[in-house]
């Protein structure tokens, strides 16, 4: 190996860390209701490892272990048909606990289910360019499922949450996030947020990933009221909890962040990147 090629693998390691130095610092804060923002403690987040759940360490909490994360999925489409479908479904739990003793087990399984119409049509070669006659692609549905179980010796009750999202042609074209967080007695309303706190320029993560409209986190809201919030990534992760909380819910909500951020953190090719 001549000295040039050495240099290059020694170097390119360190551009990439450099301008993923830069990039994390660069990343902007998502935005959060002006109520938390002025009465809200915040949390950068540490990420640590990878495997199964990447080990995230906030305020006095943090991941310690995780089990599961396999994947399994089917898709059929028919010889003579354009109509096609897909699904897969995971399951993974981990283990979720606090300074001060407390300990909760976070079961999830998340599942994707997909109807399309996907005809090629006739295509056309030509010398320098090619045409395509009668070719379309109809998404029906896409519908996208994460259901959570909070166990934690915090409580007497297990609490429960869910995250679908929802798009296609059967609903208007539109796409339908919602989420709610409960233990039978209590619910808490989730969010989708999709916002930086000051926007400015785009930058180099929505340069790269050609939109700032993807999903930059998620907010907690109770009875009107906001009660935490977390954001996702790609590179910065950051957590809140409004300083009107107990400490049962603080515990609880941040179990559910945990998830959040391992399940929606987003890549940057523009999309999640555990599923």
């Amino acid at each position: 190996m001549n000295l040039t090629s050495k240099l290059l693998l020694v170097c390119l390691p360190v551009t990439l860390l450099f301008f993923q130095s830069m990039v994390t610092h660069a990343q902007k804060i998502m935005s959060i209701s002006e109520e938390l923002h002025q009465n809200g403690e915040k949390f950068e987040v540490v990420t640590k490892g990878g495997g199964r759940i990447v080990k995230y360490h906030f305020n006095s909490y943090r991941v310690t272990s995780a089990k599961g994360g396999w994947v399994k999925g089917k898709s059929s489409s028919g010889l003579f048909s354009a109509y096609e479908t897909a699904s897969s479904e995971k399951k993974l739990s981990f283990e979720f606990v606090s300074d001060q003793g407390d300990t909760a087990v976070v079961y999830l399984n998340r599942n994707m289910n997909y109807e399309g119409i996907n005809k090629s049509g006739l295509t056309f070669f030509g010398n320098n360019s090619t045409l395509t006659i009668g070719g379309y692609q109809e998404i029906l549905e896409n519908s996208d499922n994460l259901f959570g179980i909070i166990e934690t010796n915090m409580a007497d009750s297990t609490w429960n949450f869910a995250v679908s999202e929802n798009f296609g042609s059967r609903h208007g074209g539109q796409t339908a996030l919602v989420g709610w967080l409960t233990d039978g007695q209590r619910r808490i309303d989730i969010y989708p947020v999709y916002h930086y706190q000051n926007p400015g320029k785009k930058s180099a993560i929505d340069l790269m990933v050609g939109s700032q409209i993807w999903l930059k986190g998620f907010e907690f809201i109770e009875n009107g009221s906001p009660i935490g919030a977390v954001q996702v990534g790609p590179y910065k992760f950051v957590a809140w909890f409004s300083k009107k909380n107990d400490p049962m819910t603080n515990f609880v909500i941040g179990s559910s962040f945990a998830a959040l951020m391992h399940e929606y953190q987003m890549d940057l090719d523009g999309g999640t990147s555990n599923f």
